[in-house]
């Protein structure tokens, strides 16, 4: 079996999806679908996160509430300011920010604030489960073990 890093960057999606502030709600949402992904981090000139947009925001912030997609601009809804983590971080202080923010999702930004991946739970949840999988064999493995050296 192969030793697992507990550091959010090896377990974050290293190709995120970005908008820029000043770009419309309307174009948010086409990205959202053409880029099959449910957020984007909202990124400044120099690619240092500034903020989040999600499907939900543009859901209860646009739709529920009647307001033009095409006169609204990301930096009207997104949310601010944005949470992140640094690309040396462990798991269990990145799941315990995400926890206390009650956010899905965790850009991580490198030693000059840049963005270079995400995290989200379904990351989190792939690698629980993968470690899952591996107790579940080694307890498998044990008590094969120990019948076959107890049946001698």
């Amino acid at each position: 079996m192969r030793t697992r890093s507990m550091k959010v960057i090896d377990m974050a999606v290293q190709k995120v999806a970005t908008i820029e502030p000043n770009k419309s709600i309307k174009d948010c949402a086409k990205q959202m679908r053409t880029e099959h992904v449910g957020s984007l981090v909202v990124v400044d000139e120099h690619h240092v996160p500034i903020g989040m947009i999600t499907d939900r925001d543009l859901a209860i912030e646009v739709i529920a509430l009647g307001r033009d997609a095409d006169a609204l601009k990301v930096e009207d809804v997104m949310t601010t300011p944005v949470v992140t983590a640094y690309t040396d971080e462990n798991m269990v202080v990145a799941l315990a920010r995400m926890r206390e923010f009650g956010i899905r999702r965790l850009p991580i930004v490198d030693e000059d604030g840049k963005l270079v991946a995400v995290i989200s739970n379904s990351n989190l949840i792939e690698e629980l489960s993968t470690l899952l999988d591996s107790l579940v064999r080694n307890i498998h493995s044990s008590k094969t073990r120990e019948v076959a050296l107890r049946s001698e």
